[in-house]
């Protein structure tokens, strides 16, 4: 019956065993498994801060270099399209953005200025709207009229690198808005890198990918940078970066993975370790029923003296926060007591192993140190080494005493404290410690707001050692510009929401104002209450400076120090829009300096900065102190006059305006004296007026613009006031600008042919002169648009065109066998002269036509002559190589020289008509006439007369020698049709 007995418990124990084993690994699993999914959450976690600080840093980067676009686009609007500063601005852009390699500008799309030039001499004439990488991007930014980034890509200059690209639009005279070009801003892939310091992260060890996105996918899209192979990324984390008109993606992750293989074996094995001793535990307890009854009399016997005793002893154990351990003299553990709320971490310690062999090298040789001073001693105190338990390290504090109670079993008592949490304090502590000490001031206050702290910044900005301000009030630093109430908002809003921030004058020891970045945070404890102040601020000084610097050049003249056009339509818009402005009225003059152009000509655009300089300052002496004097154009200047209360008398801001515009042009007709030169110029001046019923401020300047061309038309060096007929002529030239642009698309022009007679009035030569039939307003005279469209510049294509239909005209008079040996005349203005493309024109028309170049003579004025000689000379030696004959028009009428006209290849000279019509009864008109035949004779030229209204006219030159004659008395201008057939009746 025992031996039945003892099966049927054995068999008991081993189930139990085996439930317990199994139970015990499902709860370790799911403890594993929880455990895992926390580790992972953390690193990733802990990652993304990573990131997100790294892609904050890259995105910092590179909006902070691109935005200098902002500062270039300003300064072309400004300029008006003109980029002669460019090199002086670009200099200092490159100094103050070290990641910036290059920075240009490109007007229409074609780089023209580039800085530095060296390195990057293959970027100058670069067309960014046709090169095939970045025209998509180029014609995107100008459509969208916004800063965008390109890149990377492959630098024209060479390298990889991202550009800034700004579409600019600039405002002419006459204030339409056009599209200019781009600025461009280009930094080197290899710089920004650097300055981010993306490898870092490599030492942080992680696996990282820089790409720009096309998708929401980080590793479907372009390389920026990257450490590893996409098999590298599995499951990263990914910040994005918001770039102008694109998206970054930064992803990292650990080498090692979110969860280490090592992590999850090793949790593994301490699970099953668990559930094996555990099931042990299990089957020795259901083993141990067997002896239960045969030890139960004996522990009745025992327990009641025990009881007591082990009473004693549980209290004293549980009160021990500490491990208790009694070893052997070998070191054996024997007897082990683990707190409470240590449980978790029972493994640490095990009863009947070595102790020393559960720890490293380093911790052991520790412990077996600290035996050996307790043996020698009695006991060792304060020893701290750390253990490595799992996939954590704790930190324990030793208490030893050496007992030898007799000579055969000497044992030790060793008390263990876990101190991890207090070494991580300390740790903590030594962080905040070298944190404390950062760039920012910090300053901490009691809640008396009493200086307790502050640290080397604070020292280094204020310029007051610690010992100087310790137990003394912030007041110190207050700079006296902030009044009682600034301050009382402080301390209520510290008080309602525990913080501060915001921007604030300090005054330094020396008594230096400085402005200062400031927050301020207090510090409470576990009830709520206040116990200190912690204020972090930073010297804003330099930053303060260089916003000074952009407002002065975005509202201010940097030629003339004198406000621009942008601070002046301010200051009018807010003087109209004023409340109180009522019934007062005020006036605006618009200054032109005459002639200036000529200065600048004829001495050079220093000589005539200087003038601009000079004159600006004349104007603030001729004003009072409260009226606004502005540069807003070249040579252009705007007085507005303070305002008077015209309900006193109306006529009082016209007769102080005319008072200031005489003024005015007093001190501007006497002589300036710019260096060694004296110069004298003259104004002419604009008037109109403006009050609380006037519409905007440009609407207002246009008005007195255009009061100063009349004073302009009306001889100059005088001021004229603004009448509404001179709106009309205005428009009616907006208008004839309309129609002339139409006419040009629509090929209303059309050629008539005056005839050109030798002395026997044989026809021998024609000159092709524009008409212009209007749809609706029939045939207008040259006389009405040619001026119109030589000031407009539209005589440029209008002179292509009609150089063009002559040459096609000749060929095919050529072709149909009419006038064959007759010259086809052709006039060229001043303007179309000067285009350097001119020549390429020319011999264009004669090799599309074909017509033999000895038949084309191209009339050039004399007045085009006074300009660069050189270039004059050059031009028409060009076209005498071409075989074209060349005429000189209005000879007489000009500044010529005789010496400079003996070094011109002229064929042909034109005797002016108002010498002609003078030469039957004028004897000064007439000798006039004459010489000019005989210097043409005695120079080798033809000589031709035009304006012969008269057959005596006719008569009289004839017997002079001329050559060639033309005029109404003769013919006047002919259609084509009319001119064959007077030539087929001719012969």
């Amino acid at each position: 019956m025992a031996r039945s007995l003892f099966h049927r418990i054995t068999r008991h124990a081993s189930y139990s065993s085996f439930s317990v084993f199994a139970a015990s690994l499902l709860v370790g699993f799911l403890v594993l498994n929880q455990s895992n999914e926390q580790y992972e959450e953390i690193q990733r976690a802990d990652a993304l801060i990573i990131a997100q600080n790294k892609a904050s840093l890259i995105e910092n980067q590179i909006i902070q270099n691109v935005s200098a676009n902002y500062t270039l686009g300003a300064l072309v609007q400004e300029f008006g399209g003109h980029t002669y500063w460019f090199d002086d601005v670009a200099e200092s852009i490159l100094e103050s953005h070290t990641s910036i390699s290059s920075v240009s500008l490109s007007p229409g799309g074609i780089v023209t200025k580039v800085y530095p030039l060296e390195g990057n001499e293959a970027l100058l004439d670069f067309n960014q709207l046709e090169d095939k990488k970045q025209r998509a991007e180029v014609v995107q930014a100008r459509l969208d009229q916004k800063l965008t980034l390109a890149g990377p890509l492959e630098l024209v200059q060479g390298g990889i690198g991202v550009v800034g690209r700004l579409p600019v639009r600039v405002h002419d005279r006459w204030g339409n808005d056009a599209f200019w070009g781009f600025t461009n801003v280009v930094i080197e892939l290899s710089e920004l890198l650097a300055h981010s310091n993306i490898k870092s992260l490599e030492q942080q060890g992680y696996f990282y990918r820089l790409v720009r996105l096309r998708d929401e996918a980080v590793l479907d899209n372009i390389t920026v940078a990257s450490n590893a192979g996409l098999e590298s990324l599995v499951d990263p984390v990914t910040v994005q970066i918001s770039l102008p008109n694109s998206t970054w993606g930064l992803g990292i992750v650990p080498k090692q993975g979110w969860l280490p293989l090592s992590r999850t074996l090793n949790g593994i094995a301490i699970v099953v370790a668990v559930a094996l001793v555990l099931a042990r535990l299990a089957w020795l307890a259901s083993k141990a029923k067997i002896n239960r009854e045969e030890l139960r009399q004996l522990l009745q016997q025992r327990t009641a003296q025990m009881d007591l005793t082990n009473h004693r002893h549980l209290s004293t154990l549980r009160a021990l926060p500490d491990y208790l351990l009694e070893l052997d003299e070998d070191g054996i553990i024997t007897f082990l007591h683990t707190p409470q709320d240590e449980a978790a971490h029972l493994a640490v310690f095990r009863v009947g192993a070595t102790a020393a062999a559960m720890f490293s090298k380093q911790a052991r040789s520790t412990f077996e140190s600290a035996l050996n001073h307790a043996r020698t001693v009695g006991q060792a105190r304060g020893i701290v080494f750390d253990v490595h338990h799992g996939d954590q390290k704790r930190w324990f504090e030793l208490s030893i005493v050496y007992n030898q109670p007799n000579v055969e079993r000497p044992y030790y008592v060793v008390l263990a404290r876990d101190v991890t949490e207090r070494h991580k304090a300390e740790e903590d502590l030594q962080i905040a410690a070298t944190a404390f000490n950062c760039q920012d001031g910090i300053l901490i206050t009691n809640k008396r707001h009493e200086i307790i702290r502050v640290n080397s910044s604070f020292e280094w900005i204020s310029g007051f050692k610690q010992e100087e301000v310790i137990g003394r009030s912030p007041n110190i630093l207050r700079s006296g510009r902030h009044d009682d109430n600034f301050y009382q908002m402080m301390n209520q809003r510290l008080e309602t929401e525990g913080a501060w921030h915001g921007e604030i004058w300090n005054k330094r020891k020396n008594g230096e104002i400085y402005p200062e970045r400031l927050s301020i945070s207090s510090v409470k404890n576990c009830a709520g209450e206040i116990t200190h102040f912690v204020a972090t601020f930073r010297d804003i000084s330099d930053e303060k400076a260089n916003q000074r610097r952009i407002q002065q050049l975005h509202y201010y003249d940097p030629l003339t120090q004198l406000p621009n056009k942008t601070l002046l339509l301010e200051e009018m818009d807010h003087l109209i829009d004023d409340v109180n402005l009522g019934l007062r009225r005020s006036a605006v003059l618009f200054i032109d300096i005459d002639e200036f152009k000529v200065i600048n000509d004829v001495y050079g655009h220093n000589m005539g900065d200087l003038l601009l300089q000079q004159a600006a300052s004349r104007l603030l002496d001729s004003v009072r102190p409260k009226d606004i004097v502005a540069r807003f154009g070249a040579d252009e200047f705007v007085v507005v006059l303070e305002d008077v209360d015209a309900s006193m008398s109306p006529e009082r801001i016209a007769y102080r305006a005319r008072h200031v515009s005489n003024r005015i042009l007093d001190v501007m007709a006497t002589p300036f004296e710019l260096e060694d030169i004296t110069c004298n110029v003259t104004a002419s001046i604009g008037i109109c007026f403006f009050g609380k019923d006037s519409a905007v401020a440009l609407d207002i300047i246009k008005q007195a613009e255009l009061a100063m061309y009349e004073a302009k038309g009306a001889g100059r060096n005088q001021s004229c006031f603004y009448l509404p007929k001179m709106q009309q002529r205005i428009l009616e030239r907006v208008e004839m600008d309309s129609d002339l642009r139409r006419a040009m698309m629509n090929h209303e022009f059309l050629l008539h042919f005056q005839p050109q007679w030798n002395a026997e009035r044989k026809m021998v030569g024609v000159e092709a002169l524009v008409r212009w039939l209007h749809p609706v307003k029939g045939m207008i005279p040259p006389g009405q648009f040619i001026p119109f469209a030589e000031e407009s510049r539209l005589i440029l294509p209008l002179g292509d065109w009609v150089l063009m239909a002559a040459c096609q005209t000749k060929a095919r008079w050529l072709k149909e066998g009419y006038l064959d040996d007759v010259v086809m005349a052709v006039n060229v203005s001043a303007m179309q002269f000067a285009q350097e493309d001119f020549i390429d024109k020319v011999g264009k028309a004669l090799a599309h036509t074909l017509v033999p170049p000895h038949l084309i003579q191209l009339e050039l004025t004399e007045s085009m002559l006074v300009h660069d000689q050189e270039d004059v000379i050059q031009k028409m030696r060009s076209l005498k190589e071409l075989g074209v004959l060349i005429s000189l028009d209005d000879f007489g009428t000009g500044y010529s020289s005789l010496s400079y006209l003996q070094q011109l290849p002229i064929d042909q000279l034109k005797i002016d008509k108002s010498f002609v019509a003078r030469v039957m009864d004028s004897k000064r008109g007439a000798s006039i006439a004459a010489s000019i035949i005989g210097l043409g004779h005695n120079l080798g030229m033809e000589v031709i007369a035009e304006g012969v209204e008269e057959d005596a006219q006719f008569q009289w030159l004839k017997q002079q020698g001329c050559d060639l004659f033309q005029g109404y008395g003769l013919s006047r201008p002919l259609e084509e049709k009319i001119l064959i057939g007077s030539f087929v009746k001719q012969v």
